[in-house]
């Protein structure tokens, strides 16, 4: 699929690459003043002003229905608004809307300040976490760990030597990375990412190879309810890989299962979905209400996913409490439910991306 193709997909999901043209409208819908940020570091964004845990089951540290979703560095979004202590903004980016810490916001001047920090070539994180070189001139981008997805603007063309902050930029690509200054305005300070760092200069290809590569890259990390502890959950773990490819995919499940070409096998037989499995690319996403996972092949006979689970019971169970997991795994479809269906069974979508 061509770029032209992936931004032409996206513009159907109103996705579009631009996040500035979407965001422009609200500005009429509100009928208010927005102020305009970008995310200076992998953030949360939570339902209510607050950052403390609020666990559905005392002591789970897995779990807080108050967490949306993890915002990556550089994200642009629309300020609406902030709480009555001026530790949150109430901020909307191109997926979702919730409150993010003011700290992790950078304020821009203007809106054309706003969408110059969105424009130009770009490095993409193709790695699950790249993390930067110490610097000991910037402590503000110094050891900055950044997720895949992560869209970096190049402050120069590849191969570009040059001096700064003490280090010439042998072998390294020179992007911006956003800061907050003290008064609480965006800066963009240059540094440093190597070479040999698991990045790409714009978008991945787009190919089930590359799909299937990206996904093994998350095997065995820990899940992260809307991005808790620093890990994904599971829409975010199909969110996070199809970036790497241009794609802005709805933030959670349901949204996933109403993407165009989504195909309805709700009523088919266990036996006719195993057969449909068996015959997919590995990478295509799986649904059913409230999971999300990418099909991984088949072993003995039975299809297998990827997904980024909470819980599950072990096949054969007879449904009941589930077992905790919280851990990004490959796993056969035969795993059960607390209401005691398989994955295989309750599947009602197949969701190819063309």
């Amino acid at each position: 699929m061509t770029a032209e193709e992936i931004a032409q997909y996206n513009e159907s999901l109103l996705c579009v690459p631009g996040e500035a043209a979407r965001l422009w409208d609200l500005t009429r819908l509100r009928g208010r003043d927005v102020r305009w940020g970008v995310s200076v570091r992998r953030t949360s964004l939570r339902a209510k002003p607050t950052d403390a845990l609020c666990p559905t089951r005392a002591g789970d540290r897995y779990d807080d229905p108050l967490q949306l979703t993890a915002v990556l560095l550089n994200e642009p979004m629309a300020l609406l608004g902030e709480s009555v202590d001026g530790r949150f903004c109430y901020a909307e980016t191109s997926y979702y809307a919730g409150w993010v810490p003011a700290a992790d916001i950078g304020l821009c001047e203007d809106l054309g300040v706003w969408r110059a920090a969105q424009e130009g070539g770009f490095l993409r994180v193709t790695g699950s976490r790249v993390t930067l070189c110490c610097d000991p001139y910037e402590p503000r981008v110094s050891g900055a760990v950044l997720p895949m997805g992560t869209r970096l603007p190049l402050a120069a063309l590849p191969g570009t030597v040059r001096a700064l902050r003490g280090r010439m930029s042998y072998d390294n690509y020179l992007v911006r990375l956003p800061v907050r200054r003290a008064d609480g305005w965006l800066e963009y300070r240059e540094t440093m990412v190597p070479v040999s760092a698991d990045v790409c200069v714009g978008d991945l290809p787009y190919t089930h190879e590359n799909v299937t590569a990206q996904a093994a890259k998350m095997r065995g990390e820990v899940y992260g309810w809307g991005g808790m502890l620093g890990g994904r959950d599971c829409s975010a773990l199909v969110g996070d890989v199809y970036r790497c490819f241009g794609f802005r995919l709805p933030r959670d499940a349901a949204g996933l299962a109403l993407l165009p070409g989504a195909e309805d096998v709700s009523a088919l037989s266990t036996e006719e979905k195993r057969a449909a499995l068996c015959t997919l690319p590995v990478g295509t996403i799986l649904y059913f209400p409230g999971h999300v996972m990418l099909s991984w092949g088949v072993e003995d006979g039975e299809p297998r996913c990827l997904s980024a689970a909470g819980n599950f019971l072990p096949p054969g169970s007879a449904g009941g409490e589930p077992r905790a997991v919280n851990t990004v795994a490959v796993t056969p479809l035969t795993v059960v439910r607390a209401n005691g269906k398989t994955w295989l069974e309750s599947l009602t979508k197949i969701i190819c991306i063309p």
